[in-house]
């Protein structure tokens, strides 16, 4: 006999038994419904059966059935009803359905429902036996990819822990090799040789640094830890700060930095430590892949949305097309080395877009290779 999908004989997965598979087989024939379960029962399934469709509702409800395999046609309640209880219930088990041949828009509709499959009758004793036994792999399927999501979700639960406490542990240190460093550029005595040595100790100590509290935000975030400290804050006033932070990194590069404001009301509630980290990054980013060019900051209303836009335009090196969508992803494009070879941890463009959306906002990138790179962000005033 057909069904809606071609025959085959399927691999069935070697862990997979039988006797731990529960079917659940509804059907009103009285004749029919004893032949299906010595069918089934003999394939060493567990096999239960209902007459019709409400005592089928009410086995469902009380049991765990990974398949039902129900007919369409029967009086009460019917096939579609039972398959709509399943998806409206959420429950997790596999619908079949039989058909009769002039039922076969019948059998559509109940695919569209969210049957798996459908046999028609005469039922065909071999072909019922491969269309379960394809059923059960898909079951078995989906209870291993639980599982297994399951332990990523541990995994990743033990690596955002492991991540926490090696980067508290690694912070004091980092901060006593810096601090030494520091001291012993300026007050000890040392040639030129060895004055380029501790500078360079005192670099990579500052970035591991840096990268440290990056990890931790991420993680912070990651772990739903990170919270917004609103305060109304007078947004150009913040931009300004940030802009001035990296005047004279700016001027060694030759770039000029302008800053466009706006804003009608610069007043904004926001979490200025998290904004001003964010514009921070934005602009040393900028600058790090420009080279005596232009940076322009922007701030303007947006008051049919009541939102704030703030733009940071620079005419940069770019982003290549493949790169752009990945950007806001951990460990990504910005872990690219600067036009100096500026180091970047792959962090800074992830934590912008994470305290962005704890501000209900959103964060976008446009960029052509060479042509420059624009970041805007929209956040709401309130």
């Amino acid at each position: 006999m057909l069904s809606s999908s071609y025959i085959y004989a399927p691999k069935i997965m070697k862990n997979i038994k039988n006797n731990e598979i529960k079917i659940l087989i509804v059907d009103d024939e009285e004749k029919i419904l004893p032949r299906l379960y010595r069918i089934i029962t003999k394939e060493g399934y567990i096999a239960d059966t209902a007459s019709d469709g409400i005592v089928a509702i009410e086995k469902i409800a009380a049991n765990n059935y990974d398949i039902v395999l129900t007919d369409i046609n029967m009086p009460n309640k019917n096939g579609f009803e039972i398959i709509e209880y399943i998806k409206n219930s959420n429950i997790d088990t596999l619908p079949l359905v039989f058909t009769g041949y002039a039922s076969v828009d019948s059998a559509i509709r109940a695919i569209q429902l969210g049957a798996y499959d459908f046999i028609q009758k005469p039922i065909d004793a071999e072909t019922l036996k491969i269309i379960i036994s394809r059923a059960v792999e898909r079951v078995v399927l989906k209870r291993e990819n639980a599982v297994q999501l399951l332990e990523l979700k541990k995994l990743n639960e033990l690596k955002d822990e492991f991540i926490s406490v090696v980067s508290h542990d690694l912070r004091s240190p980092l901060s006593t090799i810096g601090g030494y460093a520091n001291y012993l550029i300026k007050k000890g005595n040392l040639t030129q040789i060895q004055q380029s040595y501790i500078q360079i100790i005192k670099d990579m100590a500052a970035d591991l640094y840096s990268l440290v509290n990056e990890l931790l935000d991420v993680s912070k975030i990651e772990a739903g830890a990170m919270r917004l400290n609103k305060k109304e804050t007078d947004l150009a006033y913040l931009i300004n700060i940030s802009i001035n932070n990296f005047v004279l990194l700016a001027l060694d590069k030759n770039i000029d930095i302008v800053f466009v404001n706006e804003l009608k009301n610069q007043i904004v509630s926001i979490d200025p430590m998290k904004i001003s980290q964010v514009m921070n990054n934005l602009i040393n980013n900028a600058i790090k892949f420009t080279e005596k060019g232009k940076i322009t900051v922007s701030a303007r209303d947006d008051e049919e949305n009541s939102l704030v836009e703030i733009m940071i335009q620079d005419s940069g090196i770019g982003i290549p097309k493949e790169s752009l969508e990945q950007i806001f992803d951990k460990f990504s494009y910005s872990h690219k080395k600067g036009t100096r070879g500026e180091p970047g941890t792959g962090l800074g463009l992830t934590i912008c877009k994470r305290f962005i959306e704890l501000h209900s906002g959103s964060i976008r990138a446009y960029s052509e290779e060479n042509q420059g790179s624009t970041f805007t962000i929209s956040i709401p005033r309130g």
